[in-house]
């Protein structure tokens, strides 16, 4: 089988657990998810843009009074030692607005025209088709996560490891899988990366353009991409690039300037002045803020904040610090493909660490929000995967199905010890804020189904238990088959047998 068709088989796989997710998880459970919902059904059916303090639509608002939400009326906590009858009842929730109005917009136009097109479909129908057309967007992080790898790393099989590696990354199962601008950004940074590793001027315009329209976190994007001035043969089209790219998304950065005196418009960046923002840096959390962004990177139950136990996140950030090594030596001895992911990498992370100096200027805490780094799922695969070969030459053929194993193991127990458990009520918060561990027995004498109808609170008609329990076995499957994939693509070939260095 070509490496084309391997490639599609990982898409796939992700594709297919990107699904579940979108079905499972409860209604605006994602990050912001009713914000962004509202925006776009604003948009689609009055014909304009909201402002930043309209009201969301009625229908929206309705929601928050019946399901628990972030910002709402109720907990998962509350909602669930409330009698059955008492469930059926609606409950309060303060006034809700379209605060997502901040974000650019190209996201919000294309799922306007979804809006318009699914036609008279109901809430939480809608809901569902339009997480599942995140995944679409952000699926394409495989195949060109996948020809970023084979650029860098020069080898196709290592690139089929590091498509698998970007598949199985947890953080995307929560991150692509909601309505929101995210899995758009995942995509079209991918694409992004990809078109200045390969020097394509055309892609570079475009995909720089609806980018910086997208996200204005893109914006990190910037100083690597003016690497390329240092290659000769690349200062001219990287040049018309940018002024493409200023053509296309200029527009939005000067009118939110002009609005809001800052190019993000984000309140958290609008509000500090720069002498604020310098006084705060001497007492700035750092470690806290790098713990953070480590966590809602790697593993976090979306909006209810869910996390599993210390010691996981710990193993695995250790295994990214040998790999750091790793990419360090790399760097140091002059690979050009891996410096240049590494630049994109380490930009990325200077914004991060800026946005969470405003959010410790604003709120107080240092919000490091590391799921914004999926719009790096590639490179950072490809760097991790290049890091721990160069660390552990005698066991490099490992690098891949280790990484691949270590975070398919999260994911499976976070999301079912965890996750799926709290949402239905078989676990909660004690009152010290710990959340007990679900114990497996407990899925007998009915449990199991019972686990699934809960699930399918606030969906539409046709998601009964039986479709999310396909749904579900389907995951399972494109899971498993990723760890499958990652040993088979790192075993040796009789052609080229791999040999310690």
């Amino acid at each position: 089988m070509t490496a084309r068709y391997w490639v599609l088989l990982l898409w796939a796989c992700f594709v297919l657990r990107g699904t579940f997710y979108s079905c499972a998880i409860p209604l605006w459970e994602g990050f912001d998810e009713y914000a962004h919902y509202a925006r776009i059904e604003f948009l689609a059916t009055q014909g304009r843009e909201p402002i930043r303090t309209t009201p969301v639509p009625r229908d929206v608002a309705e929601t928050l009074t019946r399901v628990p939400a972030k910002n709402g009326g109720m907990t998962y906590d509350e909602y669930w030692k409330l009698a059955p009858e008492a469930r059926h009842r609606s409950f309060p929730a303060s006034a809700a607005i379209i605060y997502e109005v901040q974000q650019p917009p190209l996201y919000y136009w294309l799922s306007a025209a979804l809006y318009r097109i699914t036609g008279d479909i109901s809430l939480a129908s809608r809901v569902i088709v339009m997480r599942i057309f995140s995944v679409l967007l952000a699926s394409f992080c495989v195949p060109f996560g996948f020809l970023i790898a084979r650029r860098v790393l020069g080898n196709s099989k290592l690139a089929l490891g590091a498509a698998a590696l970007i598949a199985s990354m947890p953080v995307l199962t929560f991150t692509a899988t909601h309505v929101a601008n995210e899995g758009l950004a995942i995509g079209l940074g991918t694409v992004l990366v990809w078109s200045v590793v390969e020097r394509k001027r055309a892609a570079l315009l475009l995909s720089l353009g609806a980018a910086l329209l997208t996200k204005a976190y893109f914006l990190a994007f910037l100083p690597p991409i003016l690497l390329l001035f240092f290659y000769r043969d690349a200062r001219r089209s990287t040049a018309i690039a940018l002024a493409g790219a200023a053509a296309i998304a200029g527009w939005w950065y000067w009118q939110t300037w002009a609005t809001t005196g800052s190019l993000t418009g984000n309140v958290i960046l609008v509000h500090p002045g720069l002498l604020d923002m310098a006084r705060s840096l001497v007492r700035f959390p750092a470690l806290k803020a790098a713990d953070f962004a480590w966590i809602t990177f790697l593993w976090i139950g979306n909006w209810s904040f869910i996390v599993v136990r210390g010691w996981m996140y710990r193993a695995i950030a250790g295994l990214c610090v040998v790999a750091l090594a790793g990419i360090v030596s790399l760097v140091w001895k002059r690979n050009a493909g891996i410096a240049l992911l590494s630049a994109f990498v380490f930009s990325f992370a200077l914004a991060i660490a800026y946005f969470a100096l405003g959010s410790s200027v604003v709120y107080g805490r240092p919000d490091a929000f590391g799921w914004y780094a999926c719009c790096l799922v590639a490179p950072i695969a490809v760097l991790l995967l290049a890091g721990l070969r160069t660390v552990l030459p005698r066991f490099k053929a490992a690098a891949g199905p280790i990484l691949v194993i270590a975070l398919t193991a999260l994911e499976l127990f976070g999301a079912h010890i965890y996750l799926w458990p709290y949402y239905t009520g078989f676990i909660s918060h004690s009152p010290d804020g710990g959340l007990p561990a679900f114990r497996l027995a407990e899925l007998g004498n009915g449990g199991f189904q019972l686990l699934f109808q809960r699930l399918t609170l606030y969906k539409p008609a046709w998601m009964t238990p039986p479709v999310l329990i396909a749904a579900w076995a389907m995951f399972l499957i494109a899971t498993v088959a990723l760890v499958v994939l990652s040993i088979w693509f790192a075993r040796p070939t009789p052609t080229q047998p791999v040999r310690a260095e």
